[in-house]
């Protein structure tokens, strides 16, 4: 793929780039659900995530000293070639974000980010998705009693399958984790991982439990242990399945 690009004008590579781009863009916006006046706390997770795909997280949400603002030329009335081309990189990542950003969201919810974005901005100054960040942040990241309960259910709901890969499956069940922490509710290990063994199939909850419960004190059981628990019983399963008679 390179050795083609290589040998091609800069405009066709410039293109080619560019549909690469936009059709990762297009798969990460698949997997974040569109922001309502009620979801904040998901659509952020999953719009950080996304935005830190595609490279865009440093100039949208990321606090100082990660945060990138615009260039400034050191001769702002005669900026150098590289100072230009920076510049230029900047302002595109910069619409990239918004672009991407307001793509997640309700129309209703893009114009009222928008608008708060530019009166925050100030008339005649560049509106940058810092901007949409803070603003769509000020106006949903609202905690109410009605999101806790939705996160608590979804965690009450969840059940591992025992024919899928456990990672993904466990990485969801976190994610709900950090949701209820982003809102302020952070559930005690001893919970967690309880809540955790209970959502096992059954044919796999003596072994895993009785792994995790076999520590020395309550303090020993944390949400590793039963990770590595889980993990090795997932293996054992398909060293089995491969290797039925052994």
């Amino acid at each position: 793929m390179h050795l083609f690009l290589q040998n091609q004008p800069s405009n066709l590579i410039a293109a080619l780039q560019t549909m690469a781009t936009q059709s990762k863009s297009h798969k990460q916006m698949e997997s974040i659900p569109r922001l309502d006046s009620t979801n904040y706390c998901q659509w952020s997770f999953h719009i950080t995530a996304g935005l830190q795909t595609l490279d865009l997280w440093l100039v949208t949400g990321a606090i100082t000293p990660l945060y990138q603002a615009h260039p400034v030329a050191a001769n702002i009335t005669a900026p150098t070639a590289k100072e230009c081309v920076r510049a230029a990189a900047w302002d595109s990542a910069n619409e990239r974000s918004i672009g991407f950003m307001s793509g997640a969201m309700e129309e209703a919810i893009v114009h009222q980010v928008q608008d708060a974005a530019e009166t925050a901005t100030g008339a005649g100054a560049q509106v940058t998705t810092q901007y949409w960040w803070d603003q769509a942040s000020a106006l949903y990241n609202i905690t109410t009693p009605a999101m806790i309960y939705q996160i608590f259910v979804q965690i009450w709901e969840w059940r591992m399958s025992p024919n899928k890969l456990p990672q993904g499956q466990l990485d969801h069940l976190l994610m709900l984790y950090n949701q209820l922490k982003a809102e302020g509710q952070t559930l005690p290990t001893l919970t967690r991982v309880m809540t955790l063994l209970a959502a096992l199939p059954k044919d796999w909850q003596q072994l895993v439990t009785h792994q995790v419960l076999n520590q020395p004190t309550v303090a020993n059981i944390t949400w590793a242990v039963v990770m590595a628990a889980i993990g090795n019983y997932w293996d054992r399963l398909q060293a089995h399945k491969k290797h039925p008679h052994a």
